[in-house]
């Protein structure tokens, strides 16, 4: 949940929505919307482009990874994340 929300633009995907003290729509960038201008406009979009929003996303959180040198934990972690976001009961 967004609690001080701030037009920081940095995946390029813009959709308009009003943030707090706005007085009109403005062009925001989907990360920087609301959930519920996120979500209307979520499924508002047909599959191809869903695929091509979580590629775009996908490409620019690498970037800022590589752009800060961030990692998320170790390798290990990130297997177990995997493997849970496969199967969410534990069953192989």
């Amino acid at each position: 949940m967004m609690t001080n929300p701030t037009r920081r633009n940095l995946s390029g995907v813009y959709i308009f929505d009003v943030l707090p003290g706005d007085k009109r729509r403005q062009p925001t960038v989907f990360e920087d919307c609301t959930e519920e201008k996120q979500q209307e406009w979520l499924d508002s979009l047909t599959t191809e482009a869903l695929k091509n929003l979580a590629k775009h996303l996908g490409t620019k959180l690498r970037d800022l990874g590589d752009m800060f040198d961030i990692m998320s934990g170790s390798e290990e972690d990130d297997e177990d994340e995997i493997e849970d976001l496969r199967d969410p009961n534990g069953n192989s």
